[in-house]
């Protein structure tokens, strides 16, 4: 009886450590395998909106978290990639290697809208990760620019002449649709 009843305890206790175990057991790398931080890439393109043809600055950090804190990144590379608005297909325009502080700095000429896109590989102990950055590129004036943060909704008063908008109009000037916004200033 005393046989039974220690076989029974052995196993309740068996079934209660393995139920007790850490979840984390499990997710633990494999032998010889290290784990890869997790990093955080950021990309801020200025000025937005922003004239055709004037300079536009690509600007961002790298960082990586280790240890619970986030550390920057320095000497690293980081690519600029350019997705115009329409067709067109992303193209790379730069490699850029971060500055001793994790920062990284490109200057290009503004030549149309659309998406700028940082990218850094990672490695093995990094992982990779991209950031974005949409600009309005406009040629004749800001109206031709959604409205957005950094783009405040224009009225005829502010642009104080008569504008062609086109399909496009974003500020809402051209009350009679026929494509040209403040018919007033005429």
């Amino acid at each position: 009886m005393i046989r039974r009843t220690t076989v029974a305890l052995v196993s309740v206790l068996a079934l209660t450590l393995t139920a007790a175990a850490p979840a984390y057991a499990e997710s633990a790398p494999a032998p010889g395998l290290t784990a890869r931080y997790d990093t955080s890439l950021t990309a801020n393109a200025k000025p937005e909106p922003v004239a055709k043809k004037k300079t536009i600055t690509v600007k961002g950090t790298l960082k990586h978290k280790r240890g619970g804190q986030w550390r920057l990144m320095p000497r690293k590379i980081v690519t600029v990639h350019f997705d115009p608005a329409g067709r067109d297909s992303v193209r790379k325009v730069a490699r850029v290697r971060t500055s001793s502080t994790g920062s990284y700095t490109r200057q290009f000429t503004a030549t149309r809208s659309g998406t700028w896109i940082v990218k850094y590989a990672g490695n093995s102990l990094n992982q990779s990760d991209r950031a974005t950055d949409a600009v309005c590129v406009y040629a004749k004036g800001r109206w031709q620019c959604p409205v957005s943060s950094t783009n405040r909704d224009l009225d005829c008063p502010d642009i104080g002449r008569t504008v062609w908008v086109g399909t496009r109009d974003y500020h809402r000037l051209d009350a009679d649709n026929d494509g040209w916004g403040c018919d007033s200033y005429s």
